[in-house]
């Protein structure tokens, strides 16, 4: 597969259970749908930088690119942007098609930055008193 942004060859790189791709010239990841669910569940915040320790940044030859973002699995479809998070906005770019999603240098650590932050906030005392609360206004259910 070749990378969306410039057409260089990704390399296949392991991390933990989830196989991504990765493009060593502007340093994006390719996630396959689902991917970044498992990396979100599993991870903490600093992965892109475990991953330049662990395997570099080796010589790649350049690549070229017909189209400007155009989906490494799919080839013929666009990659559309959009917004995912909780707290810090991320524009990735995703396939319509596959819906496997491009992200650029660094969006992965946002990413699970986002993730980590969102659960300290869920289980913050205010948030669980205010669950609590609501859950106590609910009707009761018949048995």
């Amino acid at each position: 597969m070749k990378c969306p942004s410039d057409g260089t060859q990704l390399a296949r790189i392991q991390l933990e259970q989830v196989a991504i791709d990765k493009c060593h010239q502007c340093d994006g990841i390719w996630l396959d749908h689902s991917e970044l669910k498992q990396l979100r569940n599993s991870s903490q915040p600093g992965l892109e930088e475990d991953i330049e320790e662990e395997y570099g940044n080796p010589v790649t030859e350049p690549g070229s690119i017909d189209d400007h973002m155009r989906c490494p699995v799919c080839q013929d479809v666009g990659l559309v942007g959009r917004h995912i998070s909780y707290f810090k906005p991320v524009k990735v770019d995703g396939c319509p098609k596959c819906l496997g999603m491009w992200l650029d240098d660094q969006e992965l650590d946002t990413l699970l930055e986002d993730k980590q932050e969102m659960n300290e906030e869920l289980h913050s005392p205010g948030v669980m008193d205010f669950v609590k609360f609501v859950a106590g206004m609910l009707p009761k259910r018949p048995r």
